[in-house]
């Protein structure tokens, strides 16, 4: 596949969050920007993403980390999306209903069978860390 512009990955991430499955919490991204094997996202934090707490869920957390770095992933000379081998995310701040959030996700290393990214979830206003997601995915052959 390779690196492909910014309006493909916007059709890629629209085709995906209009299926019937989970991948439907992509329509409220936006990508902000694009380049290989680095993606920026922006998402306002809606009642819809919080826990009782009213703060971002930490499953959509997982989710976020998941999703953004695999389409970041995609975004490669290889351009294969993987399968989830490892993930790990350390959760620092909260993020509350109507703040925005950046989502930027890298790919670190991409090797035979495994490719490597980290994903790094900000308050757009405050600057302060929200979480940060290490995500491992076999690529196979």
């Amino acid at each position: 596949m390779g690196s492909v512009g910014v309006n493909v990955l916007r059709t890629m991430m629209r085709g995906l969050s209009e299926g019937p499955g989970f991948d439907r919490v992509l329509n409220k991204l936006q990508i902000v920007s694009a380049i290989p094997g680095k993606l920026v996202c922006e998402m306002k934090v809606d009642e819809d993403h919080t826990n009782r707490g009213g703060t971002l869920h930490g499953g959509l957390t997982a989710t976020l980390v998941d999703m953004v770095s695999t389409v970041a992933l995609l975004n490669t000379d290889r351009g294969a999306p993987g399968v989830s081998v490892d993930m790990n995310i350390t959760y620092m701040n909260a993020a509350k209903i109507g703040e925005s959030i950046l989502i930027t996700a890298q790919v670190l290393k991409q090797g035979k069978t495994l490719a490597f990214a980290t994903v790094d979830l900000i308050n757009k206003d405050t600057g302060k860390i929200i979480a940060q997601g290490r995500h491992t995915k076999h690529l196979g052959n």
